[in-house]
């Protein structure tokens, strides 16, 4: 077994043509490859049950078996487990696989193909520090029977060298390109378009740690949060959906708050996730009445919130596009990624962050301070993580403050909705402020009560 050593990155398809045509990329390999990919598995999904991806790839120099297992992400990059054969004819050769990968005659009669992945290779061979790494664009499709989903991506293989400089040729890419580290391989996203529910990502329990242990390395947990935070980007993109965007903005500003804790982290990595937190803040300022609809507890909000979204969607992929082509996303998840390689000191929960918890003047908060916003951001994502039992209320206090806020500033915007029926219902949402204001004061009593229980 040889352990395949690869950082994939996203790349919008807008974009790939002027990365093809970027003349310092390194050795172009000339003629791209065509790939066809073949992925098996039995009807009962006993190799996506063992954490393994089977298939058999043809290309014009002829076909290959390869087998690779889950093995580890951080920040796009991935380590597993490779057992790769050329093969005469597109049939598995299962003689060629090892001992301690054999697999049981019940399998190898059920195996049936299950989803194929159809795209052009461009290759590049660059050389970063003492590294050799082949850089390759990936275009094409992944297609399910009558499913199917685009594939455009980068992916920096480490042929020999230092893994961390994998993140140092991506750092340079994402300055030029709207790069962002990828934790789903296309095995899992074939696997999607048939097994909607399937997921290749396994969180970790952080609060049986905890419970068990009364404390727990915060390293992982950042690391495990860059996971979450590329698989809602991931989301965003390949959906345009906009609540998404929410649950990143949210992931996003949880990450700023616990960077900002940790005094071993660099400054210019502090500032970074700070600013990206400010931009996503920015960025979802125009949705910021229709996310209040949204997440209002009235049922009734939502019909209305959909509508408005409909109004403002032109504009808010405005700012969506803008805000790929900065890619301060990209940059901040590789720069911490780097930074979490490279550091292996266990970092304490206690040490560091359970003190931060425990010195809150909540009485003090204002719904209107957006420091104080992205703080208890942050703290509900720990939370939740945590199983805490305070999580709940303090999710209602963060939504409903934002329903309070929307109102108070859609009473001097009113005039604006040119939609006579929209802005008849939003009047009438808005005429509820005065209640809702007492219910943040309630539910602000509450949290306070519930942290200091």
């Amino acid at each position: 077994m040889a352990n395949e050593v690869e950082l994939k990155l996203t790349l919008p398809s807008f974009a790939a043509q002027d990365f093809l045509q970027d003349s310092q990329l390194g050795e172009y390999q000339g003629e791209p490859l065509l790939l066809d990919n073949q992925y098996f598995d039995t009807d009962d999904l006993k190799l996506n049950q063992g954490h393994a991806a089977l298939r058999i790839r043809k290309s014009q120099h002829g076909y290959v078996q390869t087998l690779k297992n889950k093995g580890t992400a951080l920040a796009g990059l991935h380590v597993r487990g490779e057992w790769e054969y050329d093969i005469a004819s597109a049939h598995i050769d299962w003689s060629l696989f090892p001992q301690e990968v054999q697999f049981d005659d019940a399998i190898k009669q059920a195996i049936k193909p299950l989803f194929k992945t159809d795209f052009q290779r461009h290759v590049w061979h660059v050389q970063v520090a003492n590294s050799h790494v082949e850089l390759v664009m990936d275009q094409g499709l992944i297609c399910a029977h009558d499913h199917n989903s685009p594939i455009c991506e980068i992916e920096l293989e480490l042929k020999s060298g230092d893994a961390a400089d994998l993140f140092t040729l991506a750092l340079q890419l994402a300055a030029r390109y709207p790069l962002v580290p990828c934790d789903i391989s296309k095995a899992e996203r074939g696997y999607a378009l048939l097994y909607p529910t399937i997921s290749f990502f396994t969180p970790s329990d952080f609060a049986a740690q905890m419970q068990s242990a009364q404390d727990f390395n915060v390293t992982p947990f950042l690391q495990e949060t860059l996971q979450r935070i590329s698989r809602r980007w991931d989301k965003v993109c390949s959906t345009e959906n906009w609540w998404s965007l929410l649950v990143l903005s949210r992931q996003v500003q949880a990450m700023a708050w616990l960077v900002n804790q940790l005094p071993m982290m660099p400054v210019a990595l502090q500032e970074g996730w700070q600013e990206l937190s400010l931009d996503l803040l920015t960025l979802l300022e125009p949705a910021s009445l229709v996310i209040a609809l949204h997440v209002d507890h009235h049922s009734n909000s939502r019909g209305l919130s959909q509508r408005l979204m409909q109004l403002q969607d032109n504009e808010l992929n405005e700012c969506l596009k803008r805000f790929i082509d900065d890619n301060k996303l990209g940059q901040n998840m590789l720069q911490l990624g780097q930074f979490l390689y490279t550091h292996s000191q266990a970092v304490s929960f206690n040490e560091y962050l359970a003190s931060a918890l425990h010195n809150l003047e909540v009485s003090q908060w204002q719904e209107n301070n957006e420091q104080q916003m992205q703080m208890l951001q942050g703290m509900a994502f720990l939370f939740k993580r945590l199983d805490h039992s305070a999580y709940q209320i303090l999710n209602q206090f963060i939504n409903q403050s934002l329903v309070v806020r929307a109102m108070t500033k859609a009473q001097t915007t009113l005039s604006s909705i040119s939609d006579e029926d929209s802005r008849a219902k939003l009047g009438s949402w808005v005429r509820r402020l005065t209640v809702e204001s007492r219910r943040l004061q309630d539910l602000r009593a509450s949290l306070l009560q519930a942290l200091r229980a």
